[in-house]
């Protein structure tokens, strides 16, 4: 039985390759680099969905009767698959206009993002940008770099409410995350973004390991310039926020 391509590493979440190829028949392998097509990010429901609009061609009405679902969901999910293969989001303006509400932090980041039509690149320290886009739900951002997870409006403004009563600066902690530090311990305070966050929006404990979220949330907030993003300068990389962000003037 063979299983779906995995495209990133399940351990740090890096990009995989393939690098052995066999034949079923005579059992020949051949070794070598071999990239994998961004079809690979597609999960089984996903292909069978693809498959069954081929089939229809196109056809919105005919999918909301073969899979019993709205108008409005079938567009979601071909947006979800759209975004997976590189494509982009459709957005209704009106309902993206409409969402612009909450805190300076989150007005600012709603503003920007709906100025890019719902989605841009987020910038890293290093390689090449991320995409990221509204969630389905609005309820916050998502990025091709940490599917599954939503960015969500209010952590925003709670990491730079913590930033601001630390002085205007917090450790990011990705780098201790990622390599498995536990929460609270020396590695991974509770102090650190991916410390504070997981134990306070998403249900970790001390001694908990966690995900490396806060790589994604450092970035959109330096994009969208209510922070600034710093390389590890000896105690792990940080941000610090932007001087007309820190009078604490958020509501």
């Amino acid at each position: 039985m063979s299983n779906n391509i995995l495209k990133k590493c399940p351990a740090c979440g890096n990009d995989l390759i393939i690098s052995e190829l066999s034949c079923q028949g005579c059992g020949i392998k051949i070794s070598g680099n071999f990239a994998i097509s961004d079809f690979g990010d597609l999960e089984s429901k996903e292909w069978e969905f693809v498959k069954q609009f081929l089939l229809v061609e196109g056809n919105i009405s005919k999918m909301q009767n073969e899979y019993n679902k709205s108008n409005g969901e079938v567009k979601s999910l071909l947006n979800t698959i759209n975004l997976k293969l590189g494509g982009k989001k459709m957005i209704d303006k009106n309902e993206l206009t409409a969402m612009s509400n909450g805190s300076k932090v989150i007005r600012t980041l709603q503003d920007k993002i709906i100025a890019c039509g719902g989605q841009a690149l987020m910038p890293v320290l290093k390689g090449e940008p991320v995409p990221f886009w509204i969630s389905s739900t609005k309820g916050g951002l998502e990025s091709k770099g940490l599917r599954g997870v939503v960015l969500e409006w209010r952590i925003f403004d709670a990491i730079v409410k913590k930033a601001i009563s630390l002085g205007g600066k917090i450790y990011r902690g990705d780098s201790a995350a990622q390599s498995g530090a536990t929460i609270g311990s020396d590695d991974l305070p509770l102090d650190t973004i991916d410390g504070f966050i997981s134990t306070e929006f998403y249900g970790a404990h001390i001694g908990d390991t966690t995900l490396r979220r806060s790589t994604y949330y450092s970035g959109i907030l330096d994009w969208a310039g209510i922070a600034v993003n710093h390389r590890s300068q000896g105690r792990g990389g940080f941000i610090t926020i932007n001087h007309e962000f820190m009078n604490g003037d958020n509501e």
